[in-house]
C-alpha cells in the first residue's frame, strides 16, 4: 500500500496560495525550423510566393520539408527578400522583422510564423513515452506529463529528471512532483529540446523478478534454514 505522501501531487502550502509566473516566450535559435507564410493584397503580382493559399490537401511533409532552417549565423533565406536575421528574437519580434522585410516590396503584408522544431522528449515511467512536437510554442511541465498520459504506478514522483539544452550547455535538475516545485518559475514551463525522465521506484525491480528465480531462491532459503535447524539439534 502506497503512502499518499508519495503519490499525491503538489503537496504543501495553502490551496489559495498563488505566485506570479513570468510570460513564456520562445526564442529563435540556430538550427530551428520555421514555417513562414506570406499573404498580400495583390498575390498575382508575386506568383508562387503565396504558396499556402487555397491549399486543400493534407500536408504530410516533415518539418524539414515544410520549413526554413535558421543557419549557423542566425539567418533564414526567404523568397524575394533573401536572408533575414532572426536569431535570439521572439516569435513576435521575428514576425515584425519579416513584415518589414516584405513591406519593402508590397503593401500591408501579413506574416504567419510558427516554430516547427519545438519538441520535448518524455521517457521512463509514463504511460505514453515518446518525442512530442509542441504546436502552440508554450507548454507547462504539468501539461507535458499529462500529454504523456501521466506517470504510471511504478514512477518515482519525488525525483523527476529535467535535462535542458540551452546556449550550447546542458543542465540537469531533479523535480519533486509531490511538492510545489513544479509551480516555481524555473520549472513551470518546458523549453524546446527538454528531456523529462521519470525513473522507476525500487519496488518495480522486485516486481520484475522472474517467478522461476523467485521459487528457486525460496527453495534455497528454506533448505538453508532446515539445514541450520538440523545441525543445531544434532549438537
Amino acid at each position: 500500500m502506497h503512502s499518499t505522501k508519495k503519490v499525491v501531487y503538489l503537496q504543501g502550502g495553502s490551496s489559495s496560495q498563488s505566485s506570479a509566473i513570468k510570460p513564456f516566450e520562445v526564442l529563435i535559435n540556430v538550427g530551428d525550423i520555421l514555417s513562414v507564410e506570406i499573404f498580400m493584397e495583390n498575390p498575382d503580382a508575386f506568383p508562387g510566393l503565396n504558396t499556402s493559399q487555397d491549399r486543400s490537401f493534407t500536408d504530410n511533409r516533415s518539418a524539414y520539408e515544410k520549413g526554413y532552417t535558421v543557419d549557423v549565423n542566425g539567418y533564414i533565406d526567404l523568397p524575394l527578400v533573401g536572408k533575414v536575421l532572426l536569431k535570439d528574437k521572439t516569435i513576435a519580434e521575428a514576425k515584425t522583422a519579416l513584415v518589414n522585410a516584405y513591406g519593402r516590396y508590397m503593401e500591408n503584408p501579413i506574416v504567419i510564423l510558427k516554430k516547427l522544431s519545438f519538441k520535448v522528449t518524455i521517457l521512463g515511467e509514463v504511460n505514453k513515452p515518446g518525442l512530442y512536437y509542441i504546436p502552440n510554442e508554450r507548454l507547462t511541465f504539468l501539461e507535458a506529463l499529462g500529454m504523456a498520459g501521466d506517470l504510471n504506478q511504478y514512477a518515482d514522483r519525488t525525483e523527476i529528471k529535467l535535462i535542458r539544452h540551452q546556449n550550447g550547455t546542458t543542465s540537469e535538475v531533479s523535480i519533486d512532483l509531490t511538492s510545489k516545485q513544479p509551480l516555481q518559475q524555473d520549472y513551470y514551463y518546458v523549453y524546446p529540446d527538454d528531456v523529462i525522465y521519470i525513473k522507476p521506484m525500487r519496488r518495480k525491480g522486485l516486481a520484475n523478478i522472474n517467478p522461476g528465480v523467485a521459487v528457486i531462491t525460496s527453495i534455497i532459503t528454506t533448505a538453508a534454514v532446515v539445514t541450520s535447524i538440523i545441525l543445531t539439534n544434532s549438537k
